[in-house]
């Protein structure tokens, strides 16, 4: 068992969720600034995750650690079937107009209005 997996079992118990656990198994791969960084997020934010710290909510981070780490594929009402994470990354892009091209506008359009698109509602961190 490593080390990380040993911090989160005294952290979460014997229950650490399936999510944690990808996050700890990338994490052994590499590194945690490099698996915060797959997520969006720092190696710190990382560490307190594992160490069950965080202070804030932790549903967005558990969104993008199954995106990257756990998930296949997602339906896009603009693409149709594609990867989580590159649902992620559109999100991420479509957070602000750009006429960079049109595909950037399709998807800035279609991302705004998609259920699986969380800051929407702003419930996002």
């Amino acid at each position: 068992m490593s080390e990380r997996m040993e911090l989160a079992r005294a952290a979460w118990g014997h229950k650490i969720p399936d999510w944690v656990a990808a996050m700890i198994k990338a994490c052994d791969q590499s590194s945690q600034a490099k698996v915060g960084s797959k997520i969006g997020r720092s190696g710190a934010v990382v560490s307190q995750i594992i160490r069950n710290c965080y202070p804030a909510r932790m549903d967005a981070i558990e969104e993008r650690v199954r995106a990257v780490f756990l998930d296949g594929s997602v339906d896009c009402p603009a693409l149709g079937p594609i990867q989580a994470e590159t649902c992620l990354t559109w999100r991420d892009r479509a957070k602000a107009l750009t006429s960079a091209s049109p595909s950037h506008v399709r998807m800035f359009r279609a991302c705004k209005t998609c259920p699986r698109n969380q800051s929407n509602t702003g419930e996002d961190e």
